[in-house]
Formats: structure tokens, sequence, C-alpha cells
């Protein structure tokens, strides 16, 4: 069954109950991560539903009051991450249909009401628009087409069909920079990430599990709407940051803190969606693909790159799966 048949049977079961009024978001580390662009347009397009992202084991142990037989309780994890597939089995306890995004069997899509497999990113045959960031957005494009006929439904099925491509250009673009990126930062202990509206969730990745998880770099994530309300205290010549310029509603949020660090800052790696050519997806809904493009590059270019240049194979781990925890 696939993701628009999925939808039209939730939504068919669900009328009996009184619709639904949530759509809640749950996993961990770069699985919760890659449910921002669902989340965000949600957020933005929708009139009716309520939404938002729980790390696993803070839904398990803190279950919102509101998530019950209106909710979709929306989980992901590569493989059967143990904290999420106790979040499923909770929040399909409150009555929540739960639908599971995975690659690799586990007890989370056993346990979930439905299921939709999609391909890793860190592969490169995968397609762009088969990982799960791309699957999950998918899944909330059809939500709102099929609840509130949203009106850029198809210029985004198109956005779907091209992103690969886009992504694959964007790879021979960004490469030279990500080689100069990855010289210039190998033997630093902290690089910055700088992102914001439909691109935080592409900045927060780049943290937590490409640069402090695979190359053991501290790597503070900020948000371009709050560099300018305390963390540009830390900024000067010596701090490396990489910053996501997003295209979209949000540009000139990005544009105003971009500003301030050209001019105070030194070491500026930026990556811009419009050089990437995201325009070529229609400006009706191109800012919510700025994840796609983005989280993709760094994984599969810069990190890889920088993993190159400190001689720190990315699949090394210190701790994850080795130790109890």
């Amino acid at each position: 069954m696939g993701i628009k048949e999925i939808v039209s049977e939730i939504i068919k079961n669900k009328r009996e109950q009184g619709g639904i009024d949530s759509v809640y978001f749950i996993a961990c580390g770069g699985s919760y991560a890659g449910f921002f662009p669902a989340k965000y347009l949600i957020d933005r397009e929708s009139r009716k539903l309520k939404t938002a992202m729980y790390t696993s084991n803070e839904f398990v142990h803190a279950v919102p009051k509101s998530c019950g037989k209106n909710t979709i309780a929306v989980v992901c994890s590569m493989r059967g991450t143990k904290e999420t597939c106790e979040a499923a089995r909770v929040a399909k306890e409150t009555g929540a249909t739960t639908v599971a995004f995975y690659v690799q069997e586990s007890h989370m899509t056993e346990i979930s009401d439905y299921k939709i497999k999609y391909e890793s990113i860190a592969l490169d045959e995968s397609l762009v628009q088969n990982v799960n960031s791309s699957m999950e957005l998918n899944f909330a494009f059809e939500l709102l087409h099929q609840l509130e006929d949203y009106e850029y439904y198809e210029d985004a099925m198109d956005g779907f069909e091209i992103v690969d491509d886009i992504y694959r250009k964007a790879v021979k673009y960004c490469t030279p920079r990500a080689v100069k990126f990855a010289k210039e930062c190998k033997n630093d202990e902290t690089i910055y990430v700088i992102g914001g509206g439909p691109s935080m969730g592409s900045a927060y990745i780049f943290s937590i599990c490409n640069l402090m998880e695979m190359q053991w770099v501290h790597s503070p994530t900020v948000n371009t709407g709050e560099l300018l309300h305390g963390p540009f205290e830390a900024i000067d010549k010596n701090v490396p940051i990489v910053f996501l310029l997003s295209e979209g509603r949000t540009r000139p949020v990005d544009m105003r803190a971009l500003k301030f660090l050209k001019t105070y800052g030194e070491r500026l790696f930026i990556i811009d969606a419009k050089e990437l050519q995201i325009n070529r997806i229609s400006d009706n809904v191109s800012e919510f693909f700025n994840h796609l493009i983005f989280s993709s590059i760094l994984n599969n270019v810069y990190l890889r790159e920088l993993s190159y240049s400190k001689k720190h194979n990315y699949l090394n781990r210190r701790y994850m799966w080795k130790v109890e925890y």
C-alpha cells in the first residue's frame, strides 16, 4: 500500500471517530530531525491540524494528553531503535493511528498500524525522493491534499520528480567547495552550523549526526533567527561556520544573520539553496524542499570530505552500539 492509499484509509477510518486533529512525529537522532520538513509544512500550511515533534524516550515518559484517537503518530527508525519501538507501542495505546517509516523490519513495524519503507540517505544509489525526510514530507503533502484540498499539491508532486536530479547536479557544484571546507577545518575542535526556517533540521542533523557522532567535533547548532539574540557574542574571525541559506519565505531572516557574519566573521562556508537550483521546483512549494537537498549534500559530500581530510572514518564509533547506554 502506497502513501496515497495509506492516507486515504486512515482518513476514512478516523472519520467515524471524529476525524484527525493532530499529527505527531516521534523518533531519535537523525530520524527525529528528518521530520522537520513534514512538520514545517503542516505547521505553516494546515488550517486544521496541530503538529509537534518528540524525541522517542521523552514521548514515552511524558505522553501528551492530546495524543489519542484523533491523532496520527508517525514514528521513524532505520533499524528499530528500542526507544522508538516503545514510543510506537505507547502511542498506539492512546488510540492514535501509528505509521512507521523504516529501512529494516523491526518490532516498530510489527506493532504499527501502517509501515512505509524508505531508502538510506547514506547510499549513493538511493533516490532523494525515497529517503526518510522526503517520504515523510510526501506523506504530509498527501494529508493536506486529502484533508484540506491543498492548492499546490501538484506542484509538490512535480518537485519530487526532479529533486534527485537537482541533488545530483548539486553534488558536482558543491564537491570543490566541500574539499576546501574540509582542508580548512580538519584541525578544528568546534564547527558551528547555522540555519533556520525550513532548513533548521538540516543544520541540526549536520551538527549532531555528522560532526558530533561521525567526526567527534563539537558543533553548536544555531537558528538564524536566534543568532542576533545571544549566540553572536561567541562569533569571531577564528570560528568556522557552515551556513545554510534557505530559499523561501524565511530567507530574509537568513540574510540578516549572514550580513552580520560577513562583517564580523571570516571562516564562512555558505551553502545557498538558490545556487543549488532549488528554484527549478515551483516557488509555491520550493521552500519545503530545502532540507531534502541540504541534508543529502551535507551527509554525502561535506561529511565525507571532512572525514577524508581528518583521516577519521565516519563509520567509527566510540560508544554507539559498543557499550551499555
